[in-house]
């Protein structure tokens, strides 16, 4: 197990972004898709050449816009600017960098179906979520599509399995996820709010 969590947080992402595409658009692959992603870090970079290899098509944004140029140049991707990334046109915006992005302000901007990436409290407020759903827009709660690199460490700290197993788990986020949609269709409620009660059952707080 070990080393550098990003490439298990990274595949977690890219596997909650597949699911989020089929649950939204009904397709099983990202081929000729466009993802719209914040950020060039190690997360960022994960996902971009994971959905490079199927085929999406990729806009890629960062502070840094050296690094931006570098993940397009080997993504095959577009570089835009941290500003207009998140009211580009795509099928998926994928916050990979900073928090409190999804806001009052950038919600109504927004011009995805989904949104789906590794960043940290990625909604300003909890009425953020609910913004979300009042748009039709699907929404990964962040630390369920994210968990892939806590999901490493935890493995590696408990002593209770190997790289095989870690990777089960993680394969085991589109589930979740799926879980977290149906009950939100089922009940009106927004998937932030849903994974919050979610994660209250699960560690006795309900």
């Amino acid at each position: 197990v070990g080393g550098d969590p990003g490439p298990h947080t990274s595949l977690g992402v890219f596997l909650g972004i597949k699911a989020a595409v089929k649950w939204a658009l009904g397709k099983d692959s990202l081929h000729g898709l466009h993802i719209a992603l914040q950020g060039a870090g190690s997360v960022a970079t994960g996902v971009a050449l994971h959905a490079c290899a199927e085929g999406a098509r990729l806009s890629i944004a960062d502070v840094d816009p050296d690094k931006a140029k570098k993940l397009a140049d080997r993504a095959g991707g577009t570089v835009v600017s941290p500003d207009e990334v998140l009211s580009l046109e795509a099928d998926v915006l994928s916050p990979c960098a900073l928090g409190a992005i999804l806001d009052e302000s950038t919600i109504p901007a927004l011009r995805v179906p989904i949104v789906a990436g590794g960043a940290n409290n990625q909604l300003a407020t909890p009425q953020d979520g609910e913004r979300l759903l009042q748009r039709n827009i699907l929404y990964a709660p962040d630390y369920v599509i994210n968990a892939g690199g806590i999901i490493n460490v935890c493995t590696e700290y408990l002593g209770d399995g190997d790289a095989s197993l870690v990777r089960h788990r993680i394969e085991g986020i589109p589930t979740r996820l799926e879980q977290i949609w149906s009950e939100g269709a089922e009940t009106g409620r927004d998937p932030a709010s849903v994974a919050d009660a979610m994660a209250q059952r699960l560690i006795g707080r309900a």
